[in-house]
Formats: structure tokens, sequence, C-alpha cells
């Protein structure tokens, strides 16, 4: 450690360098005293180093496979606001175990002018990206291969390879060690009832949705009622359609579980995640990479003969397959382009379920209709057209408010004064390292002029060129500021700001008239939409309107100039330097 603290440096231009640290590890079968134990060590080293620690995020029970974590994405935003000079870790594994994820951050550290430096490698450099990035990402490879294989054994001997179904439980048992032997499963007799009445009610000619409701109205508790809920409202979970129905490719849903007729599947399908959300995606398996039934005829639940007359049903309700291709895994409203303002927007105030079709133009509570009315009584459906034109007009006369008016010259004020002071109080630390960067490339071209190879310092020169120009804009900037703070212009926050604010709001509906900007105001306004909440109130729907204010703003000032004119004008800038930062989230009763 004492090496690279005498290289890094510990102060910069007579001030300590801010240091982040950041700790993490796996899974929830970890000690969760790892990240204490991290953060103790990586202190120690910090004092030592003679940094100041400003900032500490951490991650339980989070895989390094993606950058999708809580502490990193709050981590990211901190380099990007530049609030460190210095991102500390144990272990370079901790950061990222993505060859392609701890290359990206150490590039946009790089580029920024911030140390990245861990415990056991010292301080990163583009050697340890490259070598060391490789063998953590192997390292990673290899434990989901070992892991997998793992569980394609236990499947061969009859055990159970994941998660209990509905239906089963584990069963604990020891082996002659004491040890508690792995993938023993058991059946769970209220549960197996539950799933026989299904197939019954199911072969009778009863509908998924009708066994839903049914199941509902009776109170039985689903498949994760026992688990903390999710649900906005706190409502306890309850039966749908899909919990029956699933997939029947994937073998997924009750109604397509072999094990309850005593076979049990393994590997119809895999599971990725997507690099860039982070989430898991399910995938089928070709036939050669599927394992073959095992028979459990102990945790048969079903009659084989119940069994066949619902798969013959399903047979003759059975759609003909739809050519799909693996990347088209996008819920409904995402594959087609939305025909009405707020389709897949609409949420019930009841219980918190989606409005969608219920019959040719009118939208419904999708979990009075599918769970029954123990779930949700909303019975009130709306015509979309209807709610489109209430929405709009509504918002215009709701943002025209006394009240929201002087909020947002309240807001503009304070955000113009705070940018302002934080763009001035930068001034001299782009100054230094404008300084510095003049320097280093001084030298390099003297290096070059010496005889030295001028690839040697190809990429170097496009970081510090590239950095160079955004200090160059930051520093004239922060002229500009210093000028109009010293002699502010006449009129920047008197009542004819409230006049140009009114005056773009009302250009919201007009912008939906206008079949050149409809379109594309279309789009926008739906994605500044958080969510529109439908309450029955006195045999009628009451709309809340949830997004940003700050947002719908921004497109007010923006429609007047898109059609007339490319160039944005200044009094739509100061519009939108406010819009995009100053707001928290509203809601409007419509």
């Amino acid at each position: 450690m004492t090496a690279f603290v005498a290289n890094a440096g510990s102060t910069n231009g007579g001030k300590m360098k801010r240091c982040a640290i950041y700790a993490r590890y796996s899974t929830d079968k970890q000690d969760v005293q790892s990240i204490e134990t991290q953060l103790m060590m990586c202190r120690r080293e910090v004092i030592r180093a003679g940094w100041q620690e400003v900032l500490c995020f951490t991650d339980a029970a989070e895989s390094a496979a993606t950058m999708h974590r809580p502490g990193m994405k709050a981590l990211l935003a901190a380099i990007a606001a530049g609030r460190v000079d210095i991102v500390y870790a144990d272990a370079m594994d901790r950061l990222s175990r993505s060859q392609a994820d701890i290359a990206t951050l150490f590039d946009s550290l790089r580029f920024r002018g911030i140390l990245l430096a861990t415990r056991k490698e010292g301080i990163v450099t583009p050697l340890h990206i490259g070598m060391i990035g490789t063998i953590n990402a192997e390292q990673l490879s290899a434990t989901s291969d070992k892991t997998r294989d793992a569980l394609v054994r236990r499947h061969a001997m009859g055990k159970n390879p994941g998660g209990s179904a509905y239906g089963y439980e584990k069963r604990i048992e020891l082996d002659g060690n004491g040890e508690r032997i792995r993938g023993l499963q058991q059946i769970v007799p209220n549960e197996a009832a539950v799933v026989v009445r299904i197939f019954e009610d199911y072969a009778a000619g009863l509908s998924p949705i009708a066994i839903t409701r049914r199941l509902n109205a009776d109170s039985v508790p689903s498949p994760r009622s026992g688990k903390a809920s999710r649900h906005p409202l706190g409502k306890a979970a309850a039966w749908t359609p899909n919990t029956l129905t699933g997939n029947a490719a994937r073998g997924t849903g009750i109604l397509n579980n072999p094990l309850y007729v005593g076979r049990r599947p393994y590997g119809k399908q895999t599971y990725r995640k997507n690099p860039e959300t982070g989430k898991r995606h399910a995938f089928l398996n070709p036939e050669d990479k599927r394992s073959d039934d095992v028979a459990s005829p102990a945790l048969g639940i079903v009659p084989v003969e119940l069994w066949d007359r619902v798969k013959s049903r399903q047979a003759t309700l059975a759609r003909s397959a739809k050519p799909r291709t693996e990347t088209t895994s996008l819920p409904f409203f995402a594959q087609q382009r939305p025909r009405y303002l707020l389709t897949g927007k609409m949420t019930c105030g009841s219980c918190g379920a989606s409005y969608a079709k219920s019959g040719k133009t009118r939208f419904g509570c999708q979990g009075a209709a599918k769970k029954g009315p123990t779930w949700c009584d909303n019975r009130l459906t709306i015509r979309q057209d209807d709610l489109d034109t209430r929405v709009l007009a509504g918002l215009a006369s709701e943002m025209l408010r006394d009240d929201v008016v002087a909020a947002f010259l309240l807001e503009y004020e304070a955000e113009s004064r705070r940018l302002t002071a934080e763009t001035v109080s930068a001034r001299p630390e782009r100054e230094a390292e404008l300084g510095n960067l003049d320097d280093q490339i001084s030298r390099a071209k003297a290096a070059i002029l010496k005889g030295v190879d001028a690839m040697v310092f190809v990429d170097e020169m496009k970081i510090w060129t590239e950095r160079r120009k955004v200090l160059l804009a930051e520093l004239e900037l922060a002229e500009q500021e210093i000028t109009e703070t010293v002699s502010p212009e006449p009129g920047l926050l008197t009542p004819d700001l409230g006049r140009v604010y009114r005056k773009k709001v009302e250009q919201l509906t007009a912008a939906f008239e206008d079949e050149a900007l409809k379109a594309q105001a279309f789009e926008r306004l739906r994605a500044l939409i958080e969510a529109v909440v439908l309450t029955p109130e006195d045999g009628d729907l009451a709309i809340d309107l949830r997004g940003e204010l700050a947002s719908m703003l921004s497109l007010c000032a923006g429609a007047e100039t898109q059609k007339a004119s490319a160039v944005v004008t200044e009094e739509v800038l100061q519009i939108k330097m406010v819009a995009g930062t100053g707001f928290e989230p509203v809601t409007f009763r419509l």
C-alpha cells in the first residue's frame, strides 16, 4: 500500500482528495458482516493514504454480474456529479466481475480524472483491467457452470434442483454425518387439495378467470400469500388467471406442471441477464439441452386421468403459435404503438391493478374483472378517448393555478441562484485542472519532438484534448454567470416570467390540434406522465394524474419552437434549465 500512496499523492492543489468507498457481497447466504469487514479494512488504508472519506456505498446480497445495483448506481451518480476524486474498494471483483463493465467504469473514471484504487490491487491500471478483469469474468462463468452441473446431477438423482412449486415444501432429512440432504420435498396436503380442485374445475369447463374468482371469493391463500407483499396499496397476494395457465411451452403455471403427476422436468428454459437493465429473462432451451423427466411417483398429486382431461381441453382451446424471436420478450404495450395517450399508464385507485380494455372502446379495472369483487369492487369503466380529452384539458387548467405558477417562479429563482453559485465556486478547480492538462500536453509534445514514438501518447492525448474542451466550455459558462450576477438582466425574475410560463402551458393542448406537432407531442407527453389513477367517487371516476411538473414544463417550453425553428431561444433555455432539475413529482386531481 505504501508504494501506491506515494505515487497517488494525498492532496490536490492543497486540498485533501475526496474518497468514495464501495463494498459488496454477493448472496444472502454469505456473512452479513462481510461489508463491515471490507469497510473497516478500506478505511484503514484511506486514512494511511491521507485521503478524506466523503461518501460510502454498499450493496448487500447483490451480484457483480451487472452494474444494476442500488449502491453502485448511487456511486455512479456521485461520480457523474464530480463529488469524488478517488473510488476505493477492497478488490476489483467487489466493483464488478463483468469484463465489459469494469472496463467501462475504468474509462469513465479516467476521463474525469478520478483515481480507481483497491486494497488488493493498489492503483488500478489498464493492465489490471485487462488481466484481472478477465480472470474475474472467468471465475464468474466457472461458478455458473459448476452450479448448473450440480443442479443437473441433483435432478438426475430424483431430487429437486430448484424452488418448491405450489403444493410442495422442503423435507428436512439428515444423512449419517448429521448434514441436511439437499433437494428433498414433500406434499403439503391443504395445498394439494387446492391443486386437485383447480384441475377438476378446469376439466369441468370453467375458465381460468372463473376459477380464480372462486378461489379468491373462498379466501384460499395464493402461492405468494405467505411472502411480503409488494403491492403498492398493501393488499395481500391473490390468485390470478396467469397463476393457473402460465406458459405451456415453458411448463409454467399450475395446469402445466408435470410434477403433479409424478414427473419431474428440468432444463426447459434458461435465464440470462439483460446487460442494459440487469433483469433476468427466460429463454427456451433447444431439445438437446433439456434433461429427461425423472419419475417421482411419491410426489404425484393429480390423477393421470384428470391430467389427461385437462391437457385435452387445453389442446382444443390452444391458438396457433405466432412466430417470435428471442428478443421479442416485451410486454404487450411495449410492442405496439399506443393508440391513446394514456394506454398502459392507467391504474385503479382501489386495488392498484391496471385499467385495460374491457370492451371495444372502454377500459376497466383488471383486478375487479379477473380476481373478483373480494379483491376489488370497482366496476366503473371509461372511454379512453374521453379520458385523454379530460386529462389534457384538466392538465392545462391545473398548471395555471396561482399556487403552481408561484411555485414555478420560486423554483426558477432558487435554481438559477444555485447553478450560478455552483458554477462560480468550481472555477478555481477547473482553472487548476486546465493548467495541469496544458502542462501534460506540452510535455508530451516535447517528448515527441525528441524522438519518442507519437503512438505512445495517442490514447492519452485524445482524453486530454476532450477534457480540455469540456473545461474551456465550463469556464466560458462560468464567466457568463459571473457577468450576469454582477449585472443581472433586467426583469429576469419579474411577473413577465409568469406570463411566459402561462403562454407555454396554454400551448400544451394546442400542440395536439396541430397535425405537424401532434405525433411528437403525443410521444413526449406520454413519457412525462408517470401514471393516471382512477378512483370511484360518488358513482364516477376521479382522475389523479401523477408525474413531474418540471418535465411537463419543459414540454410546454419547447412546443412553440419545434415547428418554427431548430434554434432554441434564450427564453426557452431558461425555462428548460429549471424544469429539468427542481420540482418534486406532483399529483393533479382532474
